[in-house]
């Protein structure tokens, strides 16, 4: 019997550990919001950039966009998501160099790939 006991123990104990930790699929508010939030930091980014904002500022404009799109969590959306956050790094990278005409462009594609982001998540949900 009290081996049974135990058994019984671990096994409740293993239920237990592994639902407590599972991670849930974040609801469409919460995707479509991170999208939202992306894109504003982004247009954001690119209104700074046309108004001559300093480098450094425009460094963590972009930087905060790439924080902010890591919250598109969505399978249809990861590669599209990832392509659109290596133009951002693009537009960092351009700023680094203060070549601001690349860092414009860029930033118009990024710009766009985050507008079709919203379009393809709102057509599949």
């Amino acid at each position: 019997m009290n081996t049974f006991k135990k058994i019984l123990a671990s096994f409740v104990i293993a239920a237990m550990s592994s639902t407590s930790f599972a991670v849930a699929n974040p609801s469409y508010e919460e995707v479509k919001a991170a999208i939202d939030n992306t894109l504003a930091k982004v247009e954001e980014t690119k209104v700074a950039l046309d108004n001559g904002t300093d480098n450094e500022k425009l460094i963590d404009l972009v930087t905060d966009a790439r924080q902010l799109q890591k919250d598109i969590a969505n399978n249809v959306l990861d590669v599209k998501r990832n392509q659109a956050s290596n133009v951002l790094k693009q537009v960092r990278a351009a700023l680094q160099k203060n070549e601001l005409q690349t860092a414009k462009e860029s930033l118009t594609d990024a710009l766009n790939r985050y507008k079709e982001i919203k379009q393809l998540y709102a057509s599949n949900h």
